[in-house]
C-alpha cells in the first residue's frame, strides 16, 4: 500500500472544484434585478448609512438563498453577496488623519 492512495479522492475533488461550471446567462429582467440590488448596496455605502447597508445586505441574502429563482440568478446574487459582505461605510465623525 502506498502513501498516495488516500489522497486520490482529494485530488479528484480538487479537480471538480476547480472545473468551471457551465454558466447560463441572466435574462434581462434578472440582470436588472441584480443591478438594483447592487445599486442599493452602493448607495448605502456612499451615504454612509449603516442601517440601510445592513438592510440591503439582508435583502440580497434573502433573494440569493431563500427565494426561488433560476440557477443563474441565484449564482449572480450569491456572488454579489460575497463581494459586498465586507462593505462597511466609514463611521461619521471620524478623522482621516490616522
Amino acid at each position: 500500500m502506498t502513501d498516495s492512495a488516500p489522497w486520490t479522492g482529494l485530488h479528484a475533488w480538487a479537480r471538480h472544484l476547480a472545473a468551471p461550471a457551465p454558466l447560463d446567462p441572466l435574462s434581462p429582467a434578472e440582470a436588472r434585478r441584480v443591478r438594483r440590488y447592487r445599486d442599493r448596496l452602493l448607495a448605502a455605502v456612499q451615504e454612509r448609512d449603516r442601517a440601510a447597508l445592513h438592510r440591503a445586505k439582508q435583502a440580497v441574502l434573502q433573494a440569493a438563498y431563500a427565494q426561488p429563482g433560476t440557477p443563474a440568478l441565484r449564482r449572480a446574487l450569491r456572488l454579489l453577496a460575497w463581494h459586498m459582505a465586507a462593505l462597511l461605510p466609514p463611521r461619521r465623525g471620524t478623522h482621516s488623519g490616522i
